[in-house]
């Protein structure tokens, strides 16, 4: 039940909820701003097995450097530590650029199962190369870039910075590991089915990764740009096509 990515995808919004997501918000120049907290429901083959809270933290410093920092905080419920022995506590930081929204440094606290790293990604955007650093490579693995790259958190905040709409194609590639590098991808913009609420239809877009790790990313087509779910292909097991997935829970709103 490994989950080297965060991970999400298919569900039932909270009525309240999506009314929070559907009020009138301040203008700002993204559709999020500090403070900004949504929690999903992480599934694997249909099962629930535990939650993951991610947080826009806002404009921060970085090595003299004003850029934007979020987190996102994935935990295995207390019942999948009991029923199989295995517990996971993921986190994953994301600093990036204050207008681009592409990734300048990545961290990743792991804790899943008896397997705990850290990993801390430097990406150069602009000199189109990164250095890749954890427990195995403390001194670094340099890791060249083709264009514009994201890993999973920045995708979700990049995505939804973009005015996209169906027929767009978004390039970015996807960085991974050490070992895999950087894989080709792009994102493929469509009219997803609407959202019924308490009586009238909120339309939704479908973001698709065209290579990478296949994220789709399902989001409110409004203001806010809100994650309605998100999936992730991971890894394969006899054959199969694993996918951690999740769905939105609730939101709080940012300042």
């Amino acid at each position: 039940m490994k989950s080297r990515s965060f991970s999400l995808l298919t569900l039932v919004v909270p009525l309240m909820t999506l009314i929070l997501i559907l009020s009138p918000s301040k203008a700002a120049a993204f559709p999020f701003s500090p403070g900004e907290v949504i929690r999903f429901q992480i599934k694997v083959f249909g099962l629930h097995v535990g939650y993951q809270d991610m947080k826009f933290t806002g404009p921060v410093m970085l090595n003299g450097r004003r850029v934007l920092h979020a987190v996102a905080d994935t935990r295995s419920l207390e019942s999948i530590k009991s029923a199989f022995n295995y517990s996971l506590h993921d986190v994953i930081e994301v600093w990036m650029d204050p207008v681009t929204l592409l990734p300048i440094r990545v961290y990743k606290d792991i804790q899943e199962g008896s397997w705990t790293d850290k990993v801390t990604i430097d990406i150069d955007q602009n000199n189109r190369t990164a250095l890749y650093r954890d427990k195995r490579n403390p001194n670094g693995v340099r890791i060249p870039l083709r264009r514009a790259t994201l890993d999973i958190l920045s995708l979700v905040y990049y995505v939804r910075a973009q005015q996209a709409q169906p027929g767009t194609m978004l390039s970015a590639d996807y960085i991974v590991d050490n070992k895999q590098g950087v894989k080709d991808a792009n994102i493929a913009v469509r009219r997803a089915d609407p959202l019924p609420v308490g009586g009238r239809s909120v339309p939704t877009l479908l973001f698709e990764q065209r290579g990478g790790q296949g994220v789709r990313l399902r989001m409110t087509d409004d203001a806010n740009r809100v994650p309605v779910s998100i999936t992730v292909g991971t890894f394969k097991v006899y054959g199969y096509d694993i996918d951690i997935v999740g769905s939105l829970v609730k939101v709080t709103r940012g300042q």
